[in-house]
Parts: structure tokens; sequence; C-alpha cells
């Protein structure tokens, strides 16, 4: 039998402290004023890359905590972003199987409408509550996101790639 010439490698089970280091680091990101439009929500996308990938871990109760505390941070409605990010995992969730089918530009693609949703659900509450309509280019947040999703998610997945050891007795053997 042939032998492949790059090592087998395993995607390991991700540590609970680099889930909650990446989630800070989001959060922390979505709290920096920013000028521009097409500022990524880095808290939803990283939201959304554990809830896929960890749902044991990350899931519904994680982006209620996170959405509120974004809330309280940027001084916006209550349970606007709590709302949102509740709603995107929970679709993630249910679709995962589906999304993590495809690669990084496919899950982007079937995860788009998922973050438009979610920043449909932010501007309504706005409005409910009496604040003023973001505009059309609010939504280019989703698009950025979208856009960044192979890299993201690459990035994520690389501290759990693990090499396979030589001898055959990896974590699979």
């Amino acid at each position: 039998m042939r032998e492949s010439p790059r090592p087998s490698r395993v995607l390991q089970p991700p540590r609970p402290r680099f889930i909650l280091t990446t989630l800070a680091l989001a959060f922390f990101w979505d709290l920096i004023p920013k000028g521009g439009v097409f500022w990524p929500e880095m808290s939803m996308a990283v939201l959304t890359f554990w809830a896929l990938r960890d749902p044991e871990r990350v899931g519904v109760g994680t982006a209620f905590v996170l959405g509120v505390m974004l809330d309280v941070g940027r001084g916006a409605a209550l349970g606007q972003e709590a709302l949102a990010l509740v709603w995107v995992v929970y679709l993630a969730q249910r679709r995962a199987a589906r999304i993590l089918w495809f690669g990084g530009w496919g899950q982007a693609l079937l995860l788009l409408p998922l973050w438009l949703l979610a920043l449909a659900l932010q501007a309504a509450v706005r409005l409910v509550a009496g604040g003023d309509w973001p505009g059309w280019s609010y939504f280019g947040a989703a698009v950025s996101v979208a856009l960044l999703w192979p890299m993201l998610s690459a990035l994520l997945l690389w501290p759990q790639w693990r090499a396979a050891r030589a001898d055959g007795a990896g974590p699979l053997s």
C-alpha cells in the first residue's frame, strides 16, 4: 500500500479557552466605534462559526448573553443585538449539517441570508424603539462578513489541526 506524501491530519476539538478568547476579541472589536459602513459584525461571525462547529459549548444561551453585553456596550435598545444573535445561532444550528458540507465560499453564501435577517431584526427593533432607519448601507456588514468568512473560518480552525503521528499512533488509531 502506498502512503500519501502528506501526513494525515485530524481536526481536534477546540479548547474552551480558545473559544472564549475568540468571542471576547470579536466582542471588543464590535465595541470600537467605526466610521465606515462595511465594517463586519465580528461577534456575529465568530458566534456563528462556533455555533456550527461546537454546538455543545456555544448555543442560543451564549448568543443571548453576548447579545445583551453588546447592547449594553453600544448603548442600544436592550435586546436588539440579543434577539438577532439568538436567531442567527438557532437557524445556523438547524441547518448545520447542510452548511458544513460546503467549503468556505459555499458556507458564506448559505449564511449570508441569516446575517441579513439578523441585521434586519436589529433595524426593526431600532425602529420600534423610536430610532431612525439606519439606511441600506447598514446591511453592508453582512456582506463584509460573508466576504471574510472563508479566511475567518480557516483562521479559527487552524489551531485545531494536529498532524497524525507517522507510526500510526495518532488520535484515531
